[in-house]
């Protein structure tokens, strides 16, 4: 059996990412493209066979409510900027297609908590899916990480490190809804939250953060609000930790490490070292061509979709990472979580 899927907008993850994601899912059959302007789905849809091409400028039968209406398309997988994506999930999901939305899952909580209700009073999650993508939860090194630290026991202290510089000519700051945001944190929002998706892949559920103090800075006077952020942070079981993230660094630095009961994992680019013994973990990927699968499976099976693309679990990212900001903004004001999951 296979189900057939529109690919909704055409930025670089797209067509990096979700295009040969949908080619290689054998549950999948592409059928459409939509993005704002033909040439952008033109430009996406180059080298691909039998895939209709639909836009704002298409003209009549064109349009994205054209395509939603289209029986032969099962489920949409929507890649648009932050502040539109709310909208375009609802429309999709009111006319019975399952839906896979990238991260983060709203601009806010605020806007994701009410998306997320609207969802469940509104439609049969039984039978129409709404599923997050988070590919982070499907990169082999972050789940080989996590299985080592579970392996350990408790964790009683852990650091993260992400330090990046994007310049100005870096492709995805030219993409104009990044380059001047209109929603919190920047790229801090947009790159950081796949962080902390790895931070709580690897903790697990029974690690779950319970209150946050940070502090933030602009560094790089083109990358507002802010792009930097420094957070102290402690587990409900007791475990401290700190977080520290940034776009506007001059390091490259990219480490999660775990202090356990039992020994220590730390994870460095590509590099796991369990209690010093390191183990390079062969690159098979950014997980998205493993996350369309499981979402083409989830359809075709007809169960919900794995705890790992919940909503539930991109709320929870999010909210990490938007109390964090919000202590920055507040000079390190401790702030309480209540979505952890």
């Amino acid at each position: 059996m296979s189900v057939g899927v529109a690919i909704i907008g055409s930025g670089l993850f797209a067509k990096e990412q979700h295009l040969p994601a949908v080619q290689a899912a054998p549950g999948f059959t592409l059928k459409a493209i939509y993005s704002r302007s033909l040439n952008s789905a033109q430009s996406l849809a180059e080298g691909t066979a039998n895939v209709d091409l639909y836009s704002e400028d298409s003209g009549a039968g064109k349009s994205f409510d054209d395509l939603l209406a289209r029986s032969d398309i099962g489920a949409v997988i929507i890649a648009l900027p932050i502040l539109v994506q709310p909208d375009f999930i609802k429309r999709a999901l009111l006319s019975g297609k399952h839906v896979l939305s990238e991260k983060p899952i709203a601009k806010d909580v605020a806007t994701a908590k009410e998306l997320l209700q609207w969802y469940q009073a509104n439609i049969d999650a039984s039978k129409v899916f709404w599923a997050v993508g988070e590919n982070f939860r499907y990169m082999s090194k972050y789940i080989y990480a996590a299985e080592q630290v579970q392996k350990l026991g408790q964790v009683r202290n852990f650091r993260v490190d992400v330090q990046n510089f994007v310049k100005p000519d870096n492709k995805y700051f030219l993409t104009p809804w990044r380059k001047v945001p209109e929603y919190q944190g920047g790229f801090l929002l947009d790159g950081g939250v796949h962080m902390i998706a790895g931070l709580r892949l690897i903790l697990g559920s029974a690690q779950q953060i319970k209150t946050v103090s940070a502090q933030s800075y602009l560094q790089q006077s083109y990358l507002p609000p802010v792009d930097t952020v420094d957070a102290v942070v402690k587990t409900r079981s007791g475990a401290t930790g700190v977080i520290s993230l940034s776009w506007g660094s001059p390091f490259n630095r990219h480490s999660f490490e775990f202090a356990c009961e039992k020994g220590s994992v730390a994870l460095n680019f590509d590099d796991v070292a369990v209690n010093d013994v390191k183990y390079s973990v062969p690159f098979d990927g950014r997980g998205v061509s493993a996350e369309v699968a499981e979402f083409a499976t989830s359809i075709i099976n007809g169960k919900a979709v794995e705890k790992r693309q919940s909503p539930e679990e991109a709320l929870a990212d999010l909210e990490v990472l938007e109390q964090m900001l919000q202590s920055g903004e507040k000079q390190g004001e401790p702030v309480q979580l209540h979505l952890q999951v």
